[in-house]
């Protein structure tokens, strides 16, 4: 999935866009003089990632065994 760079700046004065597009799924990474500082995702991409990391953790210990 791509991420939309957007400036903390912008970020601020679009919030209402930043998030609408969080939550139709899209990633925003936040930045901060053209460096990454964190990321804006939707409630659906955030259960996806954690069920994700949930499902490879408990693969990793099926594996130890």
């Amino acid at each position: 999935m791509k991420s939309l760079p957007v400036p903390v700046a912008k970020a601020r004065e679009n919030m209402a866009e930043v998030l609408e597009t969080a939550r139709q799924g899209g990633r925003v990474r936040i930045t901060r003089h053209g460096k990454p500082v964190g990321w804006i995702i939707g409630e659906k991409e955030r259960n996806r990632l954690t069920e994700r990391r949930s499902a490879d953790r408990t693969e990793a210990k099926r594996r130890a065994r």
